[in-house]
């Protein structure tokens, strides 16, 4: 984790003066504190910005309007602890709570369900220019949409104000079951996500399906599984540890996920998450995964050791069929000796985002994650290839793949055109130099000349 490539000088900065100044002299990049699952960052061979690294933390809350305003080293963990002080909560988050806010936000790391893109819970945010001067846009703003969530054109983001939400409790259901039987277990909740085992039969493949619901009266925890003497109770033993088998013997990965499928296992789990948890919307049991042992059926969303993951956009109603073509693919793959690690995840953002840039700006969309060990990276990028050939509307997820170019007709040249100017007009020099497949997507490759 934390890993850069390339020739780089790293910088800290501990006030928004020595930045200014550092961003007005300097051509840099901006890093942010590893991304979601892979803690893997190439930097380009110039200065680092590390803004997780640096000391401008700063966390204010006003809780009478229900908003906080964060620094750009304010981390998710640091975010949510200091809600909770005052008895509030993000609206959503990503489970990766290390990475910092702001990078999290301009890279459009989603939860799921209702506001899935963390992006949307922002009112306002400011930046400094290329000049070093202090640029603050909010809602009102025709150019606040693309600032907000711009993948490293606008930067560094010295904070931004979020909304917040009160803190309620919630039903967590987590099921080990078939993907036919998805629609009616997930049926009245509010946030659906499923992780698929990829060598079960491709036609109806086991799943692990986790749902959300208000919590209501009356409710109580539950757990079914099956006997533990019986093959079925064995199979689920280990697939509630098959992170760590998979981390030691790789070789059992799809014998294993074979006989799984074969016994056809089922098991049921309710949790009714404390309003103060964390992370309960991917780990509903007390206290963080850091503080007790993973699993599977809950945690089955954490960081998968050493994998390293790929993720995009399919439209919500196609998702299932997008899983049955990936598996279906990689099955083919095996003569050639790969295999997909851990569980092929899909997270539903059920609702429409107003930025242009987000995953579900064109309506609901499912978010595919896929994992494989870290040399067989080239492959998951060949399968995202194949899901763009296969079926419309794909769409990137920022941070997560090197593929950027081949998503441009699904992100609307009209879109990219408002990016790259505003990027233009606020750094008309070209000192500020984002990831350089995005410098392509943008054209932003030439200097523009000063006005």
């Amino acid at each position: 984790m934390k890993v850069f490539f390339g020739d780089i000088t790293p910088h800290r900065f501990t006030s928004e003066e020595t930045l200014a100044d550092f961003v007005r002299d300097n051509e840099y990049c901006c890093i942010g504190q590893s991304h979601s699952y892979n803690g893997v960052q190439v930097a380009p061979s110039l200065n680092a910005v590390l803004m997780g690294k640096s000391t401008l933390d700063f966390c204010d809350v006003d809780p009478l309007a229900k908003t906080v305003t964060c620094g750009p080293s304010t981390t998710i963990e640091q975010l949510k602890r200091e809600l909770l002080e005052y008895d509030l909560k993000m609206f959503n988050s990503g489970n990766y709570m290390a990475q910092t806010v702001i990078g999290a936000l301009v890279t459009g790391t989603h939860g799921y369900g209702a506001k899935a893109t963390m992006a949307d819970a922002v009112t306002q945010l400011t930046f400094l220019d290329g000049q070093g001067k202090i640029v603050a846009l909010n809602r009102s703003d025709p150019s606040f949409r693309y600032a907000i969530l711009s993948f490293g054109t606008i930067g560094p983001i010295i904070s931004v104000t979020l909304e917040a939400a009160s803190l309620e409790s919630f039903q967590s259901d987590a099921w080990i079951t078939r993907l036919s039987k998805k629609n009616a277990l997930q049926k009245g909740s509010i946030a659906t996500s499923w992780a698929v085992v990829p060598y079960s039969d491709p036609d109806d493949p086991l799943i692990m399906l986790h749902t959300l619901r208000q919590a209501k009266t009356g409710k109580a925890k539950k757990r079914h599984r099956p006997n533990i003497l019986s093959w079925a109770g064995i199979a689920t033993f280990i697939i509630e540890r098959y992170w760590a088998i998979d981390r030691l013997l790789p070789a059992l990965r799809r014998p294993l996920q074979r006989l799984a499928d074969r016994l056809n296992i089922r098991s049921h789990r309710r949790t009714i998450t404390d309003p103060r948890d964390l992370d309960y919307l991917y780990d509903p049991e007390p206290f963080l995964k850091s503080q007790r042992s993973p699993d599977i059926l809950t945690g089955l969303f954490s960081t998968t050791h050493t994998a390293y993951n790929l993720a995009f956009h399919v439209p919500l109603d196609r998702a299932e069929e997008v899983v049955k073509f990936i598996l279906l693919e990689v099955d083919k793959w095996r003569s050639l000796r790969f295999f997909l690690k851990s569980l092929i995840g899909v997270r539903e953002l059920s609702d429409k985002s107003p930025l242009p840039f987000a995953g579900n700006f064109e309506g609901p969309t499912a978010a595919i994650d896929l994992f494989a060990d870290t040399r067989d990276y080239a492959w998951l990028e060949r399968l995202q290839r194949e899901v763009l050939t296969q079926f419309d509307q794909v769409r990137p997820h920022w941070g997560k793949s090197a593929i950027v170019h081949e998503f441009e007709a699904s992100l609307g040249t009209e879109e990219i055109s408002r990016l790259r100017d505003l990027h233009r007009h606020h750094y008309p020099l070209g000192n500020l130099k984002p990831n350089d497949r995005v410098q392509r997507l943008l054209d932003l490759n030439r200097p523009m000349p000063s006005t």
